[in-house]
């Protein structure tokens, strides 16, 4: 009982030390960047919903399709042994329910961006730059998806900036959110380096908030949303910040991630990890001292 109430206190000094962002204004325009299908509802699907709320613009963008999870095209297809085309249809799955999946959000059709590269292959791509990657899974070489932002684009790293540099022109972003370099997931590290560079080659300054998905840590087998969502413990001296959720944005997000089907039964274990009572973002420092102090409360 003492180890209980005594681990209690530490979670809760630990949620003190954080300041908690701001709720998103009207005139806000915030940019989701996601490596894949289903990261935008696990980073800041409550965010988002809030920011809607309040009247700003939310658009996303997936840098891929998500289509070479062989767990989830073993499933559809009920083979142990998945060919190209499997994987096609699971990237064609995967886009119709991200649409689906926004709608419970309110985010319009046309504030989503497939860019459609290669899942698993964004390292690949940042690491070569000169070369056309192939694809892992749909052995393409360049976008399959007739509703993606540029179909039939080479897999070139300089073209996956070029698209994602066309939709921040196009949304001309206030806040973007996007991975942090630091994410253990390869395509994750990749895109925040993506990132990166588009936003220095346009100059754009907008407030950038990140986030962090794959760790060390095991995800939860059991659903805790009245718990805090916090960072590993060898990172809390980072600049992060905490965004509240309430019950009615849990369940939303809730919604939304299980509307992601194809990716059953490790959604479970996605609510569990992420639907608590918070969000969690890395604040890039400089961005909200020098041009968005107004975007944080230091509630300590």
């Amino acid at each position: 009982m003492f180890l209980h109430i005594f681990s209690l206190f530490m979670v809760l000094n630990r949620t003190k030390l954080y300041p908690q962002l701001a709720p998103p204004a009207r005139s806000d325009r915030i940019l989701i960047v996601a490596p894949h299908i289903d990261d935008e509802a696990i980073a800041a699907g409550g965010y988002a919903l809030d920011a809607i709320a309040n009247g700003a613009e939310v658009y996303v963008v997936y840098l891929t399709a998500g289509d070479c999870n062989r767990f989830s095209a073993r499933l559809l297809h009920r083979t142990l042994e998945p060919t190209a085309s499997n994987y096609l249809a699971v990237g064609k799955t995967r886009i119709a329910e991200a649409r689906n999946a926004m709608k419970l959000l309110g985010i319009p059709p046309d504030h989503l961006f497939v860019l459609g590269y290669p899942d698993r292959g964004l390292r690949a791509m940042v690491d070569n730059p000169d070369e056309i990657v192939r694809s892992r899974g749909t052995h393409a070489y360049e976008v399959p998806y007739d509703d993606a932002f540029s179909p039939g684009s080479e897999y070139k790293i300089d073209n996956a900036i070029n698209d994602l540099k066309q939709v921040i022109e196009r949304t001309r972003p206030t806040t973007v959110i996007a991975p942090v370099p630091f994410d253990q997931h390869p395509d994750h590290a990749a895109t925040a380096e993506i990132v990166d560079y588009a936003l220095d080659e346009l100059q754009w300054r907008p407030m950038r908030l990140g986030y962090l998905v794959h760790t060390s840590r095991m995800k939860a087998l059991v659903n805790m949303p009245e718990r805090a969502l916090l960072p590993p413990s060898r990172m809390k001296e980072f600049s992060w910040a905490m965004y509240p959720l309430t019950v009615h944005s849990q369940r939303i997000k809730t919604d939304v991630l299980m509307a992601y089907k194809s990716q059953r039964p490790y959604t479970l274990l996605l609510r569990n990890t992420f639907v608590r009572r918070n969000e969690l973002f890395f604040v890039y420092p400089t961005t909200v001292a020098d041009e968005y102090p107004e975007q944080v409360l230091v509630a300590r």
